[in-house]
């Protein structure tokens, strides 16, 4: 599915308004409580960036491999990250599964 200039706009909006929010206060507990959590992630290129990994409570899709649609912040921590569609809360990327295996 496609989103219209009007669509996209709007949803640039949100993300705009949400890391603005981000920026004072971090996301609400409750936003990050229904967001999907992304397992063994990691950070790729399209035409923008964008996460790879294991999703696990999407609301659209079921669990496993995704590829997310463009990302707009990760947390320094790296326990969060907002995208252009939605919260996603993030396990363990897979550079410290590598690394652990070592």
């Amino acid at each position: 599915m496609h989103a219209s200039l009007p669509q996209y706009v709007a949803l640039l909006r949100r993300v705009a308004d949400d890391l603005e929010r981000t920026a004072r206060s971090g996301p609400s507990r409750a936003e990050l409580q229904k967001a999907p959590v992304l397992m063994q992630w990691s950070l790729a290129q399209g035409g923008m960036p964008v996460l790879v990994g294991i999703v696990n409570g999407h609301p659209r899709l079921g669990p496993g491999p995704i590829r997310t649609s463009p990302v707009f912040h990760v947390s320094d921590d790296r326990t969060w990250a907002r995208t252009l569609s939605r919260w996603y809360r993030l396990g363990t990327p897979t550079s410290e599964l590598f690394r652990s295996r070592n």
